[in-house]
């Protein structure tokens, strides 16, 4: 084409103005609109507490306004995607986890690798406030469960409580129902506890029953 206008001024001169305008304003009509990539905005880092639902929604902009085609790779087995969100329950705690969110417009892309961060449950019921009170005032009385002189189990401490007694653990860290002191209070094992005295009420042996669900720890 540029050939051509100069082929064009040495022959015609001042008469091949108006072509050449002509030319110009056609060589600009077929240039090819600039595509831009699209941008991924969701979040770069998340998350997801163990043995509760975890779910992540991808979103993505086109400065362009095109449409735009969200989708996932190299995540764990433990999640499912369905369009644009990926979900799923973590059901072992590691350091991390990570998956990669894509945003296509079809021909340019881009690309987030998402960071998990699997996290236990804030733990709601606190062992020396709500749990050892109830211990003092009902199991750890004279003669009784103190100094391990009955069966070999004190519940003086969180410290003697997870040690058990002669017949090993008493506490199950995550498994109320397994646990020989919930199943002694509840009166599934005999004789039920505290032996010789009313059964503790029910919110004190739930709230038991929740602390060690919620893993037994030392808070």
């Amino acid at each position: 084409m540029r050939e051509l206008k100069y082929r064009l001024l040495w022959k015609f001169g001042p008469l091949a103005i108006g072509l050449l305008l002509g030319l110009s304003c056609s060589d600009k009509g077929t240039e090819p609109a600039i595509n831009n990539a699209p941008r991924i905005t969701s979040a770069s880092a998340v998350e997801a507490i163990l043995d509760s639902l975890f779910t992540y929604t991808a979103t993505a902009t086109d400065p362009d306004g095109d449409e735009l085609d969200i989708g996932f790779e190299n995540y764990p087995d433990w999640l499912t995607v369905a369009g644009a969100v990926i979900s799923g329950t973590p059901e072992i705690q590691v350091a991390d986890e990570a998956f990669t969110v894509i945003a296509t417009d079809g021909f340019l892309s881009d690309t987030l690798s998402v960071l998990m961060d699997i996290v236990l449950a804030p733990s709601l019921i606190s062992y020396s406030s709500d749990i050892q009170p109830i211990f003092n005032n009902n199991c750890a009385g004279s003669n009784c469960h103190v100094g391990g002189m009955a069966n070999g189990l004190s519940l003086e401490s969180y410290t003697s409580l997870m040690n058990g007694g002669n017949s090993g653990a008493v506490v199950l860290p995550g498994n109320p129902d397994g646990s020989i002191i919930v199943r002694r209070l509840e009166g599934n094992i005999q004789p039920q506890m505290p032996l010789g005295r009313s059964p503790l009420p029910t919110p004190q042996i739930q709230l038991i029953r929740d602390w060690i669900a919620e893993g037994a720890h030392d808070n």
